[in-house]
Formats: structure tokens, sequence, C-alpha cells
């Protein structure tokens, strides 16, 4: 079994925007309406599939697109906003930021950003590596990458 990472990555392609040297960014305010919609099919494709089912790598890169594609997503629902951090939409009196809020549903258990990145993508494989891949949607964050398939 596959996952077919073909409407992330179109999306990318169409909106990331690398410069050398900088920050890679995403055109929040280009995207089409259809995108985002796609985007969000996108992303209810990755909660019907069986996590299980798939090989290491495939579930690696499945939890990596997973978590900067929803990144990406909670930006375009609450756009335009100046930053991540005024998502406010977390549990806690405290929390900034989307990372906390149960976001989407895999395998019968409601999952955070936090969860993807703290309790399944660290401890799971144990690469110092993850910190570069996931993208925390921000100036001060790696860069988002272009290319989606395998991690």
């Amino acid at each position: 079994m596959t996952v077919d990472h073909s409407t992330w990555d179109q999306f990318l392609q169409s909106y990331l925007v690398k410069r050398n040297g900088e920050v890679n960014r995403v055109q929040y305010g280009q995207v089409s309406p259809t995108d985002h919609a796609k985007l969000s099919d996108y992303i209810h494709q990755l909660e019907q599939t069986s996590v299980r089912r798939l090989h290491r790598s495939e579930q690696k890169a499945y939890w990596i697109n997973l978590y900067n594609a929803l990144t990406v997503k909670v930006i375009l629902d609450h756009y335009p906003v100046k930053s991540i951090r005024d998502i406010d939409i977390s549990p806690g009196l405290f929390s900034n930021g989307p990372w906390g809020k149960k976001l989407v549903s895999i395998e019968n258990q409601k999952v955070s950003l936090d969860d993807i990145e703290h309790r399944i993508l660290r401890p799971i494989w144990k690469d110092s590596r993850v910190h570069y891949v996931v993208n925390c949607a921000s100036i001060c964050c790696l860069n988002l990458q272009e290319s989606t398939s395998r991690r």
C-alpha cells in the first residue's frame, strides 16, 4: 500500500516560493478556493489511510506530509493572520498557536500537531532530522521543502 501525495506536491509547486538564501514562503493570499478545498480533501484522504498497513518509510513520509499540510491548512483557514502564534485554538489558558488542538482523527485517535511531532515522529523514528522536515510556518522555522513523496 502506498499513499498518493501528488495533491500536496502540486500545492507546493503552485504556492511555495523559493528564494536563494532566504526562507521558503507559501503564498497564502494566492491560494485559490479550489486549491484550498483540494488541500482539505488531501488531508481527509490521509485521515482515511490505514497507517499501520504502510511500510515504515511510507509511514514517516505520511506523518511528515500530514503535519506540514495541516499547518498550511490551519493558516489558510484563519488567513489573513500575522503569525501562526495568533491562531489561538489550542486548549489551555496559556496556550498560543494551533499546535495543541486535535485537528484530525487517525485510526480513531484524535491527533494534534504536537502529537505528530512529539508522540509519533520523534519517539518512533528517533531521528534528530525530524526537526528539519516539519514546518511550524514561522520565519524562524526551517524551510518547507518542495519534495514530499519519501522522506
